[in-house]
C-alpha cells in the first residue's frame, strides 16, 4: 500500500509537498475504509483519496511525478543525455534538484524510497526498511563534487558477509551518475531490491485521463470470470449493455483492411507465426478501433472482435461493435479491468487522473463504491483519484482525511491540504463550502464585463 509520497521541485510544487494516506485517528467514519497497522504502523492506510482543485491548479501533476520517478525506476534513463527532470520553473529553482520520495508497504514491512536529481546526474538515493518497528538502513548515496559518489551498504543487504558487500561496492562503482542504483541492483537479482522494483512494475498503476487499457481485448477473450464482471458492471451501469462477447471470422485482409500496408501486413503474419498456435495478438488498427488476431492450430489467422450485446425492442439480443458505443461508455469499459484487478486481491494501488471525465456523477459515485466493496482478501488495494465531480464531496461516501484540495498560490506553485486540517461545522454541507471557496482549490474566475474588449480610441458606445 502507498503511505505517502513526497516530491519537491518538480513542474508546479516548489516547496517539499507530502500527499499522505494515513488516516486520522479522530476520524470514525467509514472504518472499512482502514486497512489497520500497516506495516507494523501504528494508524492505519487508507484505502481511497479524492483530488480537487481548479484547472492548472495541479493535480495531474502530482501524479505526473509519481509516473516520472516510476518510469526513473522502471526504465532508466539513457547514457549521455540530460535526465529528463522538469523543475518548478520561477526563480532559481530551474537550477536546484527535484526530490522523489516513496513510503510503500509490502507485506509487514514498511519501505522508505527515495532520490534526488537534476538534469545533470542522481545526488541522492536510499532505502530504507522498518521490520517489527526497527527501521533498518538498506543504501545510502551520496554525490558531491569534491569527493564523487559516496555509497554505504546496511546489514540488510550484505548480510554480514563480506563477498556480498564486495559485490555490492563493484556494482556501485559500475553505475552511472545518470543511473539510479535501485535500477541496476534489480537488474542483478539483488532479492530485496527486486522487491522493491517489482512494487513499482505490478501494484503502481498510474491511469492517464485520456488512456485506455493496453490488454483489454486480450483480457475479455482469455478471462471469462473479467468478462462477467465486465457485463455485470456495464448492465448496473445502465449503459443498456446485457453483455459482453467475442466473435471470430477468418481474416480476409483484403476485404477487412484494405488500406493496412503491406510492411505491418507481413509484420503481424510472421509474429503470429513465430509465437506459435494459438497465439494471439491485439492491434490498434484506427485511432478508435482495436482487434484480437488469433492464429488457431491449422495456421489459420482469424479476427477476433469484442462486441457488446443490447436487447432489441422485440425482445432479440443485437451485437455492437465497440466504436459504436458513445464515448462515456467506452471509457468506462476501459477503467473496469483496473477495478477488477483491485478485487482478485494484493497491494493495487491505482491512480485514475479525471475519474468524472466523460462519466455522469452517479457512474463516478458507483465506481468508488464497487472499488471500496472490495472482497476480505483484497481490502489493501487502494483507488486514488483526481476529479471536479462535487457530487462526490460527500461524508456519507468518503472520510475526511480522504479528501484533498490542490490549489495554486500567487507565485504559481501548487499546495496540497487534507479536508481533515479544517474546523467544520457539524451542519456544513462539504460540497457547498467547497463551491464557496472555504477550502480553496477551486478556480478565481472574472467576470463577464471582464472579458470585453475596450472599445478604439474615439469610439462612443451607442
Amino acid at each position: 500500500m502507498l503511505v505517502q509520497f513526497t516530491v519537491e521541485n518538480f513542474l508546479s510544487f516548489r516547496a517539499e509537498t507530502t500527499f499522505s494516506m494515513v488516516a486520522v485517528s479522530a476520524d470514525s467514519r467509514h472504518l472499512n475504509h482502514v486497512v489497520p497497522e500497516v506495516g507494523g504502523g501504528e494508524r492505519g492506510v487508507l484505502r481511497t483519496a479524492a483530488i480537487y482543485g481548479a484547472n492548472a491548479a495541479g493535480k495531474s501533476n502530482l501524479f505526473k511525478a509519481i509516473q516520472f520517478a516510476r518510469d526513473v525506476v522502471l526504465h532508466g534513463t539513457q547514457e549521455g543525455q540530460p535526465l529528463p527532470v522538469m523543475p518548478f520553473k520561477f526563480g532559481d529553482c530551474a537550477h536546484q534538484p527535484s526530490r522523489f520520495e516513496f513510503i510503500f508497504t509490502l507485506g509487514e514491512s514498511l519501505y522508505a524510497y527515495g532520490f534526488v536529481l537534476d538534469a545533470r546526474q542522481i545526488r541522492e538515493e536510499w532505502l530504507y526498511v522498518t521490520r517489527n518497528g526497527e527501521e533498518l538502513p538498506c543504501f545510502e548515496r551520496t554525490t558531491s563534487e569534491t569527493e564523487g559518489q559516496q555509497m554505504q551498504f546496511g546489514s540488510l543487504l550484505t548480510g554480514n558477509s563480506r563477498p556480498q558487500e564486495q559485490f555490492l561496492e563493484l556494482l556501485a562503482r559500475t553505475t552511472g551518475p545518470h543511473q539510479l542504483f535501485l535500477t541496476q541492483a534489480a537488474a542483478q537479482h539483488i532479492a530485496e531490491l527486486q522487491r522493491v522494483q517489482d512494487w513499482f512494475w505490478q501494484d503502481l498503476l498510474i491511469i492517464p485521463a485520456e488512456s485506455q487499457h493496453r490488454d483489454l481485448e486480450i483480457s475479455v477473450y482469455a478471462d471469462s470470470r473479467f468478462t462477467e464482471f465486465m457485463g455485470a458492471f456495464l448492465k448496473a451501469a445502465g449503459t443498456g449493455i446485457e453483455g459482453i462477447v467475442t466473435e471470430e471470422e477468418t481474416l480476409d485482409f483484403d476485404r477487412r483492411f484494405p488500406q493496412m500496408p503491406t510492411a505491418m501486413r507481413e509484420g503481424l503474419i510472421a509474429e503470429l507465426a513465430e509465437a506459435g498456435p494459438n497465439a494471439v495478438l491485439a492491434l490498434q488498427v484506427a485511432p478508435s478501433e482495436r482487434v484480437l488476431f488469433r492464429r488457431d492450430a491449422s495456421g489459420e489467422i482469424r479476427l477476433v472482435q469484442i462486441k457488446t450485446q443490447h436487447r432489441a425492442p422485440d425482445g432479440q439480443v443485437v451485437n455492437f461493435r465497440m466504436e459504436e458505443e458513445s464515448e462515456g461508455t467506452q471509457r468506462l469499459i476501459h477503467l473496469i479491468p483496473a477495478i477488477f484487478g483491485m478485487r482478485q486481491g494484493g497491494d493495487r494501488v491505482v491512480l485514475l487522473d479525471e475519474l468524472d471525465r466523460r462519466l455522469h456523477p452517479l457512474l463516478s459515485r458507483l465506481l468508488i463504491e464497487v472499488a471500496l466493496d472490495s472482497p476480505p482478501m483484497s481490502h489493501s488495494s487502494q483507488f486514488i483519484f483526481t476529479t471536479h465531480d462535487t457530487n462526490l464531496l460527500d461524508l456519507d461516501l468518503l472520510r475526511r482525511d480522504e479528501i484533498w484540495f490542490v490549489q495554486k498560490d500567487a507565485e504559481g506553485a501548487s499546495h496540497l491540504a487534507s479536508l481533515a486540517e479544517f474546523k467544520l461545522r457539524p451542519d456544513l454541507k462539504i460540497e457547498q463550502g467547497y463551491l464557496n471557496g472555504r477550502f480553496g482549490g477551486i478556480p478565481i474566475l472574472r467576470t463577464v464585463a471582464d472579458l470585453t474588449p475596450p472599445l478604439p480610441p474615439g469610439r462612443e458606445e451607442v
